[in-house]
């Protein structure tokens, strides 16, 4: 497959995915496209499409259309009752199938990321109407292509793994810090059976002190011990404020690992040469160019990512576990 040729996302909106829903709540969300059910699976305005099952709840959509204005409504439709999105990214896949499609054509199977599934799209034809094999389904990370963490919560060898990629000067981050992942240590991670991992994402073009708080966060460690990472954790995202537009902000780092309690030996010295530049800056090129991605905080349980309004949420959290487990073969 070709790398996505564009990148649909919402600003806003919080999704409810039929993909890991019972297939029926599919049909019912089409309701308006009157589908009917074929001997391969179901046809409503130029579009068929067919359902894909894992322990029952809805893994993928797949089939075939025409590429005139109706065709192009009823499969951006389709999309958006698939993947959660409705109107908010049906109109972004119309306006997209109606503008883009003769470049398509002839190019074979490409990929279109729509939030965090993808469409694939194998247009034929040599003028319009055109017609296309489309798929959507949700990617799945394989578990060697993620990086290895230094900075865990929960056992080595949990069942379930809930991943953040963050960035210390982002107030997203922050958000999640003191109130998502508080809520997840004293639920989710209270099971036993679910580990955390924090890994770096600083995003320097519009967070300049991002990458100097990542490495501020390793020298600590190596002053301390492993564990004390968290409370540093802790401490830069509740002061974000206070050194976010600092124009030297290393001796405020220093500084704040002696007011919550821990050693600061040798901090300045690390950050001075830069112990932890090359592997923070390891990190931000293994979370955009191997994996994709470009905001933070960006999240996955296992292999599949978790939208952001989901993110927030525990019943985000506690649904995508559930389809996780449906999920894996």
């Amino acid at each position: 497959m070709k790398r996505p040729l564009l990148a649909l996302t919402l600003l806003f909106g919080v999704a409810t995915a039929q993909i890991g829903e019972p297939s029926t709540q599919l049909v019912k969300s089409l309701s308006t496209l009157n589908p009917a059910e074929t001997a391969e699976g179901f046809r409503a305005d130029g579009v068929r499409f067919t359902t894909k099952n894992r322990s029952g709840l809805l893994y993928s959509v797949s089939g075939t259309a025409t590429l005139n204005p109706q065709g192009q409504r009823a499969l951006a439709q389709l999309v958006g009752a698939a993947t959660g999105y409705g109107a908010g990214i049906a109109g972004p896949v119309a306006e997209f199938l109606g503008s883009r499609v003769a470049e398509l054509a002839g190019q074979g199977e490409v990929g279109l990321a729509v939030e965090e599934f993808v469409l694939t799209l194998n247009v034929t034809g040599d003028a319009a109407p055109y017609g296309v094999q489309f798929g959507l389904e949700l990617p799945v990370v394989p578990a060697e292509s993620f990086p290895p963490s230094r900075h865990l919560l929960g056992p080595k060898d949990a069942r379930v793994v809930i991943r953040e990629f963050s960035d210390f000067q982002c107030p997203y981050c922050a958000e999640y810090a003191t109130g998502i992942l508080p809520e997840l240590k004293r639920t989710l991670l209270a099971r036993g059976d679910v580990r955390f991992e924090y890994h770096h994402l600083p995003l320097t073009s519009i967070h300049a002190n991002a990458q100097l708080a990542a490495e501020a966060a390793e020298c600590v460690v190596a002053a301390n011990t492993p564990k004390d990472f968290w409370g540093y954790h802790d401490a830069l995202f509740a002061r974000q404020r206070a050194w976010a537009n600092l124009a030297d902000v290393q001796p405020y780092f220093v500084r704040l690992a002696q007011e919550i309690g821990l050693s600061n030996d040798g901090m300045a010295a690390c950050l001075t040469q830069g112990r932890y530049t090359r592997e923070v800056r390891e990190a931000f090129q293994v979370a955009t160019q191997e994996l994709g991605l470009n905001s933070t905080p960006s999240v996955f349980v296992g292999g599949y990512r978790v939208p952001a309004g989901a993110a927030g949420t525990l019943a985000g959290y506690e649904r995508a576990i559930a389809r996780l487990e449906a999920f894996t073969e």
